[in-house]
């Protein structure tokens, strides 16, 4: 290192008796500090109670009635999808048809339950979730993912005033006019565009704008993470929390 400067050895055995009392001092602090920082890492502070969900009673893909009080004891993996997305939804749906399998490699299967709300209830239902499902890798007969839809209000009630997620039917002409503007005003961030056949099918004339996100309910049915990058949480990141809610309680 530039600057320096050389080792010295204490010429006097006070001094020597100093400087090793002084190291024996410094390692006995440095290994405090360790240990300090070592006790830290093993407490890992539990999840917060974002709040509880309510109980419902929705359609889903297969137009079978579905009970919430069917997931008790269940970890569930909850998203927000409009059939006819283009962008974000796709890319959740292929992502947590991939995190499915590991899940299954680390035995969990049973034990966890994805669903999905359909954010677009009133212009969509189950024929086109069975399809969007599909398209991106789920057997729509899987009922380990259940995409629920339902009347408007009572879909509007538990995505919003439960899970906290706002969404809102927009035209298309209109989303055109809020893209220019927000271009205009350097405020435009651009969204992935991914191949919808659903979609080009259907054709639809307006969009439903939504949070990309993710939310996951502990098997007592309380609220405990929402992650807003729904399309991006790695599935070693979404495993160990899944792992940590169905961890047994500890011991008083």
């Amino acid at each position: 290192m530039p600057g320096a400067a050389p080792s010295t050895e204490p010429r006097t055995p006070a001094a020597r008796r100093a400087l090793g009392a002084l190291l024996a001092v410094a390692a006995l602090a440095g290994a405090g500090a360790v240990g300090w920082h070592l006790g830290r890492m093993r407490v890992t502070p539990p999840l917060p109670v974002l709040g509880r969900i309510p109980h419902y009673r929705l359609t889903d893909q297969l137009g079978r009635t579905v009970d919430s009080r069917a997931f008790a004891g269940k970890v569930r993996i909850v998203t927000f999808l409009y059939p006819y997305c283009t962008s974000y939804c796709p890319l959740i749906a292929q992502h947590l048809a991939g995190f499915a399998h590991t899940l299954r490699d680390a035995g969990l299967t049973a034990r966890v339950q994805m669903v999905a709300f359909n954010v677009d209830p009133g212009a969509t239902g189950p024929k086109q979730m069975r399809a969007f499902l599909k398209e991106y890798g789920w057997d729509p007969g899987d009922r380990r993912w259940e995409y629920l839809t339902g009347p408007p209000r009572e879909i509007r009630r538990i995505v919003t005033g439960a899970f906290h997620i706002d969404y809102q039917r927009v035209s298309l002409a209109e989303e055109a006019r809020d893209e220019a503007s927000q271009r205009a005003a350097g405020t435009w961030i651009p969204q992935p565009e991914v191949a919808n056949a659903l979609a080009r099918r259907a054709d639809p004339d307006y969009d439903v704008t939504h949070n990309d996100a993710l939310a996951v309910v502990d098997p007592q049915g309380r609220l405990r993470r929402i992650y807003l990058d729904a399309d991006r949480v790695s599935d070693g990141r979404l495993l160990r929390v899944v792992r940590r809610l169905l961890a047994p309680a500890p011991h008083a």
